[in-house]
């Protein structure tokens, strides 16, 4: 915790907040803390003699260049939030289309209603 994101009004623990294993607490938060992270984080990676804030110390310090940036290759994907319930809809012709043929057949796979209102379905 080098405290880099300590200052930003509305995020009251960033280190519990980006320490935890999803994303879930953060997207939580308003979206001018949002705002404020993204801002910090490209001050952050820009290079030190291009900027005037302070904050910028990221690339003149070695030692916490080492323990933020990993290399992409050592990267892994991962769900970056629990997803507890959502309503999913059908946004294309085509993907109403290859549901419904799923479900109903080539022949009937279309819904007439699909033309005329938004379906959707729980997930």
């Amino acid at each position: 915790d080098a405290g880099l994101f300590n200052d930003i009004d509305g995020l009251v623990s960033p280190t519990s907040t980006f320490s935890s294993s999803t994303l879930n607490n953060f997207m939580a938060l308003s979206r001018p803390v949002w705002s404020a992270v993204r801002t910090r984080l490209y001050t952050l990676l820009v290079d030190a003699s291009s900027s005037q804030d302070a904050t910028s110390d990221l690339s003149s310090n070695t030692a916490l260049q080492a323990a933020a940036i990993r290399p992409v290759s050592s990267a892994k994907m991962h769900l970056p939030a629990n997803i507890g319930d959502y309503t999913d809809f059908y946004s294309s012709r085509e993907h109403a289309t290859n549901v419904g043929t799923m479900f109903r057949g080539k022949d009937n796979a279309l819904q007439p209603n699909w033309l005329h209102l938004p379906v959707g379905y729980h997930g």
